[in-house]
């Protein structure tokens, strides 16, 4: 009889004090695992590729010498099976779609979170994967996020959302749940439609923004079209975003999100409020020129070319999960 083979699992993070806590804790909750600990990522990549038996790997996004995004993206390349989670002290929902997305990293967790509900997380997973339960979407992943989050397939028919998605049907007039479950948007955006199911061979979008607004109350939806599961259903993401409950992000957000400088995050932060360019400079304390300055590479990098879309930009970026 051939013997249960033992789940091994890579933990890699620079943080030698984390790593120290994790084989003291691993050991004690999943006594039968085994765990390999790396503090160098370019010394996990090899070794986890070398390794067949590592199932899943634990790690970090922001490391010296190659990023958790870098190392999970060429992880995926050689492991197209390898369970990748990974932590983060600046979790944004756009790194964290990414990840999941196009890099098909199977979890996404802020830190601190408990290691014991990061290891439940991947025991189920690897139970799904040998066919012992169904494969779920948790809300209380989805609950980290400050923004609405519904999980949809083509027909808008509802899977999963989160307790803030669940708020905003119940107050909104523009998003509701109807019959048999089916996300009601009203009035539809122009598109809608196309971009859900894309006529003839059309290439998909993978993401499109829409804007709803009726007597004074808006919102704006972002859905993302999620890669295909093994039996072809497509599902999408939409996040729901309140401008009237918007607060420009903060300092080191932005700094994330945009590649900003921490000057050009200061100035992006004050124009996001709504303060006219002389007014930004002289709160952050630069010169009106230099803010003229700050402002071309500040356009360059956000995408956009004119102060207004600058403000709408900012304001529907996404929140991070501090």
């Amino acid at each position: 009889m051939t013997a249960k083979k033992t789940v091994r699992i890579a933990f890699v993070d620079d943080d030698e004090n984390l790593l120290s806590s994790h084989r003291r804790n691993f050991a004690r909750l999943r006594p039968d695992w085994e765990g390999v600990f790396v503090n160098d990522p370019i010394a996990a990549r090899d070794a986890i590729i070398a390794d067949p038996d590592v199932s899943a790997v634990i790690l970090d996004i922001h490391m010296p010498g190659m990023t958790g995004l870098e190392l999970a993206a060429e992880l995926r390349k050689a492991r197209k099976e390898l369970i990748i989670v990974m932590l983060t002290g600046y979790a944004d929902l756009q790194s964290a779609l990414l990840a999941v997305n196009e890099i098909g990293v199977f979890r996404f967790y802020p830190k601190p979170t408990m290691l014991e509900t990061m290891l439940d997380d991947i025991e189920t997973e690897i139970k799904s994967r040998l066919g012992q339960i169904e494969d779920t979407l948790p809300t209380e992943f989805l609950d980290l996020f400050e923004l609405g989050v519904i999980a949809v397939d083509e027909t808008l028919t509802i899977l999963h959302l989160n307790s803030q998605g669940a708020e905003v049907l119940r107050r909104s007039s523009l998003v509701r749940s109807g019959p048999q479950g089916r996300l009601i948007i009203d009035p539809s955006p122009e598109g809608l439609t196309k971009f859900l199911v894309p006529p003839g061979k059309t290439v998909p979008r993978s993401h499109q923004s829409f804007s709803l607004e009726r007597d004074g109350e808006k919102l704006s939806l972002l859905i993302r079209r999620v890669p295909k599961k093994a039996d072809g259903k497509q599902s999408f993401m939409i996040i729901l975003v309140d401008p009237a409950q918007q607060r420009p992000p903060a300092v080191d957000d932005l700094m994330d999100l945009f590649g900003l400088t921490r000057s050009e995050a200061k100035l992006t932060q004050k124009l996001a409020e709504g303060l006219a360019l002389d007014q930004a400079a002289e709160l952050v304390g630069i010169s009106h020129s230099s803010a003229r300055t700050y402002l071309k590479t500040i356009f360059s990098k956000t995408g956009v070319n004119r102060q207004p879309q600058l403000m709408k930009t900012v304001l529907s970026s996404i929140p991070s999960l501090r």
